[in-house]
């Protein structure tokens, strides 16, 4: 008996001994050589490129299998006809030559495999049935076009998405069905897809929110008498989620296969009624800045919020009331301001108060108009001594359109803003009589994922008599060029006409532009080249614009880019300024 156990212990023994080196030689290996190098030759771009990704190539190496061995010629050629015939090459030449210290593959990927014929069948009625058929028409495949699985397989999971978002939660592919004759080169496909009954919306249930019923329907566009349709259901998320009046926001839809209905369940969290909210901040324009500001987000059940705040500065301090009542449509508002301020600008220093009311009319995603009525009384000093008071109301009509629906992370699009504004003897003391319109273009062009370009256009045009549009035109409405989001490089402001004594009084006319080029270099971090030019004068023909280049670096957050700019102006005064600024590209 202890002889026998004594065998099968020496047994025991090289049988460990005989692992030990394995894995000592194999590790041994692994240390030495990373894989076999191959080059490739014969196919380049995205040919080469599935190859490399099919055969796990590291910095041109094949790696070696999971127990350290190096890749067999089988191996090679197995993963590369794969590659080929993914994108539709299925009877390629391949050359395989050299050994483990190097690979030498030489590809000829012969004729590709072509679209032969189409059969696309889709079994269904109503508006959701041609949507599907405008997508099949759109993003299928024509004859005479090569073969390549991944877009194949593509498109397949699309159009079943797109069934399920339009309510076809009982629809299956009948035939589904590709045919390849690798002699011929050919490729059939054979599609008939039943869609069966479309789904509506059945019970719109929301609950958590103290906000009234008929209010929150703003948000949502459902109803039980039409068909689901997710795109919908997104929306209404996306509405409650941008209003401000929620912290959670949750969606659930539950299909019903006996009714053919999808139950929508929206359940949210309110914010917190007030906030108490203090900031510290500063500008290269405004310089140093404290605020303290109060909130109440729910006056009422009928999404009544107000927003009181105090702001001290070394250019403009104030005190500011809001009241915002929401209307009927989404989007659509009427808001009341009164504000105080206090302006200590080279113009003069000014007490302007101010009562506003504003009506915004939101026509969609793109477009917006707003009608506003300002009453304002202006007292103007120098010196201590009160040189003029105005009373005066000025009706205003603004349009704003965006080509896109986020301006906060543009790639491509633009955004027109312009606005109207007047005023006559029968409504101001003195006889303050102007027409003013003012517009502004930003442009955004990307030239791949890591560049873009920028161009911005301010012009503003007032007719009005000089002499009394220096002696009576409010401050607020006079135009002037420099600082921070005009021409940087030059101090906020400066650039206007001037009376003899030189001091700054603003101009008529108003004329800006600005181009730049910005470079992604991490993610969200963008270094940008700039160059401004602009003035405002009040004569159409008696104008010198200023110029100036810069540089800065852009980090880009939620709620917009935060810039940090330097910029020297090419002419008088020959400087070179700072500039901070914080808020969306568009």
């Amino acid at each position: 008996m202890l002889a026998l156990l004594f065998v099968l212990l020496i047994e025991l023994l090289k049988l460990l001994k005989t692992i030990i080196v394995f894995y000592f030689f194999t590790f041994s290996m692994s240390l030495f050589s990373a894989g076999s190098p191959l080059i490739i030759e014969g196919v380049d771009g995205p040919v080469k490129d599935n190859i490399v990704a099919h055969l796990e190539l590291n910095e041109g190496k094949v790696p070696l299998s999971i127990l350290g061995f190096p890749r067999s010629n089988e191996y090679i050629l197995r993963n590369v006809r794969a590659a080929l015939k993914a994108l539709g090459y299925y009877s390629p030449n391949l050359t395989l030559s050299g050994g483990h210290e190097q690979w030498n593959l030489t590809v000829d990927v012969g004729l590709p495999i072509r679209w032969a014929s189409i059969n696309l069948k889709l079994m269904g009625e109503g508006i959701g049935a041609s949507l599907l058929e405008d997508e099949l028409n759109e993003y299928s495949f024509h004859r005479g076009d090569k073969l390549n699985h991944g877009d194949y397989a593509a498109l397949k999971t699309r159009l079943q998405s797109r069934i399920l978002e339009l309510g076809y939660f009982e629809a299956n592919f009948e035939t589904s069905e590709l045919v390849v004759d690798p002699d011929k080169h050919e490729a059939h496909l054979n599609w008939s897809i039943v869609l069966g009954p479309r789904y509506q919306f059945g019970e719109i249930a929301i609950k958590g929110s103290e906000l009234s019923s008929s209010f929150l329907k703003r948000f949502y566009n459902l109803s039980t008498t039409d068909f689901y349709d997710q795109a919908d259901v997104i929306k209404a998320q996306q509405a409650l989620n941008r209003s401000g009046y929620f912290s959670y926001v949750s969606i659930k839809r539950v299909p019903d296969t006996e009714r053919k209905k999808v139950d929508v369940k929206i359940e949210l969290q309110d914010r917190e009624k007030y906030e108490l909210k203090t900031s510290v901040g500063y500008g290269t324009d405004s310089g140093g800045r404290l605020g303290l500001s109060w909130r109440d987000r729910r006056v009422n059940d009928s999404g009544h919020n107000y927003i009181a705040s105090l702001e001290l500065s070394e250019i403009s301090s104030g005190i500011d009331f809001q009241y915002r009542i929401p209307l009927m449509e989404l989007g659509d508002e009427w808001i009341n301001r009164f504000s105080y301020r206090l302006k200590n600008e080279d113009i003069a220093r000014s007490k302007i108060t101010s009562i506003e009311s504003r009506w915004v009319d939101k026509l969609n995603d793109y477009w917006s108009f707003q009608w506003a009525a300002t009453i304002a009384a202006e007292e103007i000093s120098s010196n201590d001594v009160i040189e003029s008071y105005l009373e005066y109301l000025v009706p205003s009509w603004q349009v704003d359109y965006y080509s896109l629906k986020d301006p906060f992370r543009v790639k491509n699009g633009w955004h027109w803003h312009s606005v109207i504004r007047l005023s006559d003897e029968r409504i101001s003391d003195p006889d303050l009589q102007f027409i003013q319109w003012e517009q502004k273009i930003k442009w955004i062009y990307s030239f791949n994922e890591d560049w873009r370009f920028l161009w911005r256009f301010q012009s503003g045009i007032t007719d009005m008599e000089l002499d009394k549009f220096i002696n009576q035109m409010p401050t607020t409405y006079r135009f002037f060029a420099g600082g921070d989001t005009s021409v940087r490089g030059y101090e906020y402001q400066s650039l206007a006409p001037r009376d003899g004594d030189g001091n700054i009084i603003g101009g008529r006319y108003l004329l800006t532009q600005s181009a730049e080029i910005d470079w992604e270099f991490k993610d969200n971090w963008r270094w940008a080249l700039f160059t401004d030019a602009g003035d405002a004068f009040n004569h159409k023909s008696d104008y010198e614009l200023s110029r100036s280049v810069g540089m800065g670096i852009r980090w880009v957050t939620p709620v917009g880019a935060i810039r940090f700019d330097v910029a020297r102006g090419l002419d008088d005064p020959k400087e070179w300024r700072w500039h901070i600024t914080i808020g969306p590209d568009l």
